[in-house]
């Protein structure tokens, strides 16, 4: 159906007079005058949020949230902080929000340095195993062993509301990090480290496998022992060099300052500080390698040298590993179960959950053992002592 069956003629007539005369009458004058202006009253109101308070307080996202939902673990100065920045810009909390927020998120945290270190796989599948079976959900992420990539990662942490963290702290004095830990309000364990701060920490027993790997080299007759080695600013590193010095004591041989390189645990490390060793005026019979990437360095440069293990130089690692093993010849390792480690860590969180306040710091140490392999003999014409080759004769071969 058209125009022309719809209408009759009279009215499209006039049709087509109406739009004659509005396309030949001249446009409308345009008035030019102050903008229009919005009522006060159709204003959007712009509301403090919680990210406001945070920032105004100097804290954390997750510590306002942990005050707002009353959780004992937060720290009485982070919580009257919180507070007066909530009375100063009038901010109150959805009440449906809080109510869903005060839940338990059954999540834990779990920070580690370098994700290509296979220690840290074994750390987190003992830790996943305890937390899985209580209906927790392990969130992992590396740092890189950046403190600022640390610090981010504890506010991510305190957003996503876990239930408490796993940490092994790249430098346990890095005072921004210690801040951020310190209102972070919720629990934390320190794996491998240690701080000044109310946590509980779990470990390995690095003093006491360093000392007996040391006295197993002094009773062959080594006196010139070099130690590689890397952490000056976390426990494992110092409890290391403090093993070496005690064996050194109790034994009653001096010990030179000069063979023991103690700064960085990375490859290159090894192999430059190995070089160096090597090229001493009095060149070390016996090398502690003490952290898990140096020993590639340290085998290179031993190889670059033309040095014979153990005929020339006696050969301990820590840290076993597949290398380590394989390795011609197989090297002697100080050895300890870092499942176990992840295991004990998830474990005290979880006796930390549940007793909060009340709960007393605690430090677990995990045992190591010595694994006697090919790559320690007696030093250039020097005669083992009866001790060492009972030893020896003690200690299975894998």
């Amino acid at each position: 159906m058209n125009m022309r069956e719809t209408f009759p003629f009279t009215a499209r007539i006039g049709m087509r007079a109406l739009l004659l005369s509005r396309m030949t009458q001249p446009p409308p004058s345009v008035a030019i005058g102050p903008p229009l202006q919005r009522s006060p009253s159709t204003e959007r109101v712009v509301r403090p949020t919680a990210r406001d308070v945070a920032q105004l307080a100097g804290m954390a996202l997750g510590t306002v949230s942990r005050v707002v939902n009353d959780v004992p673990t937060v720290r009485q100065d982070a919580r009257d902080k919180v507070l007066a920045a909530m009375a100063e810009l009038g901010w109150k909390p959805n009440a449906a929000a809080q109510h869903m927020r005060g839940r338990a998120s059954r999540i834990v945290g779990f920070i580690f340095s370098d994700i290509r270190n296979p220690l840290y796989a074994s750390m987190i599948k003992g830790a996943e195993d305890v937390l899985s079976r209580q209906g927790y959900t392990l969130m992992v992420s590396s740092s890189d062993g950046l403190p600022e990539r640390e610090i981010a990662l504890l506010d991510l942490f305190g957003q996503r509301q876990a239930d408490g963290l796993i940490f092994a702290i790249s430098q346990e004095s890095h005072a921004g990090v210690q801040a951020t830990l310190s209102q972070a309000g919720y629990p934390f364990i320190l794996l491998e480290r240690e701080m000044a701060l109310r946590a509980g920490s779990v470990g390995a027993d690095h003093d006491g496998g360093t000392r007996h790997a040391t006295r197993y080299l002094l009773e062959l007759g080594h006196r010139r022992i070099a130690l590689v080695s890397g952490g000056q600013d976390n426990r494992v590193g110092r409890d290391r060099l403090q093993g070496f010095v005690d064996a050194h004591h109790a034994a009653g041989v001096a010990l030179d300052p000069s063979l023991i390189r103690h700064e960085s645990f990375a490859e290159e490390y090894g192999f430059r500080q190995t070089q160096l060793l090597l090229d001493h005026a009095i060149p070390p019979t016996a090398l502690l390698v003490l952290g898990q990437h140096l020993l590639r360095g340290v085998l290179r440069a031993i190889r670059l040298k033309g040095i014979a293990i153990p005929q020339q130089l006696s050969l301990i690692v820590s840290n076993d590993s597949e290398l380590a093993q394989l390795a011609t010849p197989a090297i002697s390792a100080i050895r300890y179960d870092a499942y176990a480690l992840g295991r004990e860590a998830a474990q005290l969180l979880l006796q930390r959950l549940r007793e909060g306040p009340d709960w007393t710091p605690t430090r677990i140490e995990v045992p190591t053992e010595f694994v006697l392999r090919d790559s320690c003999a007696a030093p250039p014409r020097a005669t083992p002592s009866p001790s060492a080759t009972a030893a020896s004769s003690r200690t299975p071969r894998p």
